[in-house]
């Protein structure tokens, strides 16, 4: 009898977790599924194995996917703006034009990640969810995966427990890190 106690307890645990955790994706997809276009301004980190590179920028999300991007820093390259859609990436800068492809293997572009990443809180196939706490505050974690030509994306963020705003985001290719998002508040 005690056997079959400790096994339904059991059972009814998982399955509580189960239920919250996936109460939470719900959650989040709604949520980013009832926004009309968002701004952000965030901090990205681009790993490309050889070098690792770091720049501002301010993203305006369109529904549906897509967006405006604009590099805020470093000041170098400052100003440079991308129209990222369907059809890849348009490069502007004082006034000139660049088609972008994506980046072979991959499906994406670098410009193209912040997009896909956002694009995941609405829409992507939930792998995982979970709950902790950093520096005091309440944090819901979820990961997509996405495969794109053989290529496996997974996008990990972090959110706050109560707003739901985006804290940090994560982009792995092929399991390795490539992509680190710093959200402002």
């Amino acid at each position: 009898m005690r056997t079959k106690f400790l096994w339904l307890l059991l059972v009814m645990l998982a399955a509580g977790c189960s239920a919250g955790a996936g109460g939470a994706a719900d959650r989040i997809r709604e949520h980013y599924a009832a926004l009309g276009e968002t701004a952000y301004r965030v901090t990205l980190r681009t790993d490309f194995g050889d070098r690792v590179l770091d720049f501002g920028v301010e993203y305006a999300h369109k529904p549906g996917g897509g967006g405006r991007m604009k590099v805020v820093s470093p000041e170098i390259i400052a100003g440079i703006e991308a129209e990222v859609g369907a059809n890849g990436v348009s490069l502007r800068y004082d006034g000139l034009m660049l088609e972008l492809g994506a980046l072979p293997g991959t499906g994406l572009s670098p410009m193209e990640s912040l997009p896909f990443i956002i694009g995941q809180w609405s829409g992507g196939y939930v792998t995982q969810t979970g709950a902790e706490k950093r520096a005091g505050r309440s944090l819901l974690t979820v990961m997509t995966r996405q495969t794109q030509g053989g290529t496996a994306l997974e996008a990990r963020t972090w959110f706050d427990g109560e707003t739901l705003a985006p804290v940090t985001a994560e982009l792995y290719v092929n399991g390795f890190l490539t992509v680190t998002a710093l959200f402002e508040e």
